[in-house]
């Protein structure tokens, strides 16, 4: 297997991570059958590897224990530790092909399902590897920003604000990037709909296969909205399990984060709350809040899932004036969440109207309104690295946080 050699005499030959008793036992006893005494047995599971090599592998082999973290994220691990050079092995609980294959598919040289004898984990082959020749090819530009928005509930305008935020990152003087805007509700994606555009089939097949994903298949699937600006929208058909689908998420984002100077995903609240650890795919999340008791309520658990699961991932809240339910004052809903709102999404009837009627994005058809000042003031706070600050406390109930 072809090694980084830069770092071959800087890193260790194994590091493990596990996070059950029984994880770390199975490691233990490769470490003792192996001879590799100086090996490390550290906590935190897959999760933990991944945090510890984000810039470099913390050893050449790396076995985790997965936990209880989601399949998807599981593979996002992986798919991030084999970029940076290393072997994995990955240890679980789950007995089944589904999970066995995804994890081979993201990179991991193997899956064991615990109880596992020493003997299979020495074993193990490492996994095929690109050539030298390709490891030392010049490494793409940065990784693109990937921006995601979420409606505390229905009705608020975060499709439309992702769709705007695109045009925005796409469209501009100063920015001017190459993105790609992915509606990932994918039983009822509209954004194709309200484009008039014909749905996108390729996204599909991009999460049933996402190692087949390179920047020819995207060319090829993509639905081209602008010179810089690409779509993929569509809706699942009849027997289409969207739940095995969302897991192809996270090695997707990794190939379009390489393809794209910027990602803007409109994404589900109820994707994000079965799997709050799906926010780690994005720069930053911004949750689009109105006026009302129920939207304020969710966009407080969605709050409380992300900082639980992904603590790291920014998470803005924008306040939405399309619906006004109860009629809250914008002091009153921040007051609620525990945080200042980055804009406040004013109402655009008329030109919204005249955008879909059209089938142009809003953004064109009316450049300097005050929603597209407000939406240039979101893309802004979005992109900006956050300053050091301290994490609020833990936030009161409801109906106190409104002085009630």
């Amino acid at each position: 297997m072809p090694i980084n050699i830069q770092n071959s005499e800087q890193t260790p030959r194994l590091a493990t991570f596990v996070c059950t008793d029984a994880g770390a036992r199975s490691v233990r006893a490769a470490i003792e059958r192996a001879g590799l005494g100086d090996a490390v047995i550290h906590g935190g599971g897959l999760g933990g590897a991944a945090r510890v090599s984000a810039e470099r592998p913390v050893a050449s082999k790396i076995i985790a224990e997965m936990g209880q973290i989601s399949l998807s994220m599981a593979c996002e691990y992986v798919t991030a530790l084999c970029d940076n050079g290393a072997d994995v092995i990955v240890l679980g609980e789950h007995d089944d092909i589904e999970t066995y294959r995804a994890l081979r598919r993201a990179g991991a040289s193997e899956y064991f399902a615990m109880p596992i004898e020493a003997e299979d984990i020495l074993n193990v082959e490492p996994a095929p590897r690109p050539s030298a020749q390709v490891l030392q090819m010049p490494q793409p530009r940065a990784t693109a920003p990937s921006i995601a928005v979420v409606g505390s509930c229905g009705g608020v305008g975060a499709s439309l604000l992702s769709q705007s935020l695109a045009v925005d990152f796409a469209g501009t003087k100063s920015k001017s990037l190459r993105t790609a805007l992915i509606d990932a509700d994918l039983e009822f994606g509209s954004q194709a709909v309200t484009l008039d555009r014909d749905g996108t089939a390729g996204l599909f097949e991009a999460l049933s296969a996402p190692e087949r994903v390179d920047g020819t298949f995207l060319a090829a699937t993509m639905e081209e909205i602008g010179d810089q600006l690409f779509l993929y929208s569509g809706q699942s058909r009849a027997g289409q399990n969207t739940l095995a689908l969302e897991a192809g998420l996270p090695p997707l984002y990794t190939r379009l984060r390489r393809e794209f100077d910027a990602v803007v995903t409109d994404l589900p609240r109820s994707v994000l709350m079965r799997d709050p650890q799906i926010a780690e795919l994005f720069d930053a999340v911004l949750l689009v809040v109105p006026a009302g008791f129920a939207g304020v309520n969710a966009a407080s658990r969605l709050m409380s899932r992300i900082g639980a699961e992904a603590p790291d991932v920014r998470v803005h809240v924008v306040l939405s004036e399309v619906r006004s339910d109860a009629k809250l004052s914008s002091k009153a809903v921040q007051k609620a969440l525990g945080v200042d709102a980055v804009a406040v999404l004013p109402r655009a009837d008329r030109q919204i109207v005249r955008a879909q009627r059209a089938g142009r994005t809003l953004l064109e058809c009316v450049p300097r309104s005050a929603y597209a000042k407000a939406v240039r003031k979101i893309s802004s706070a979005a992109t900006t690295p956050p300053s050091p600050a301290g994490k609020t406390s833990g936030r009161p109930s409801l109906l106190r946080r409104f002085g009630k």
